[in-house]
């Protein structure tokens, strides 16, 4: 996955927070959006999706490595 996001140019969306170490020591992926929203049903997940898209779009035009929970986007790097 990391892979294929480097190479197609896209934003790797995980709620894995091994990706987050990849992140800083080897900057893999190039754009990181953690979930941490810990145990949140699908259509909680999809609202605050939907809410959040607009920050999250925005926040990547500058960074690099946002984390989304319940609050919001977080920018990290």
């Amino acid at each position: 996955m990391k892979r294929a996001a480097s190479r197609e140019g896209r934003v790797l969306v995980t709620k894995d927070s091994d990706f987050t170490n990849s992140f800083f020591v080897r900057r893999e992926p190039p754009r990181l959006l953690l979930v941490s929203t810990g145990n949140i049903t699908n259509d909680e997940l999809e609202a605050l999706f939907s809410a959040c898209l607009p920050s999250i779009v925005h926040a990547f035009g500058s960074a690099d490595f946002l984390e989304l929970d319940r609050n919001g986007v977080t920018v990290r790097a």
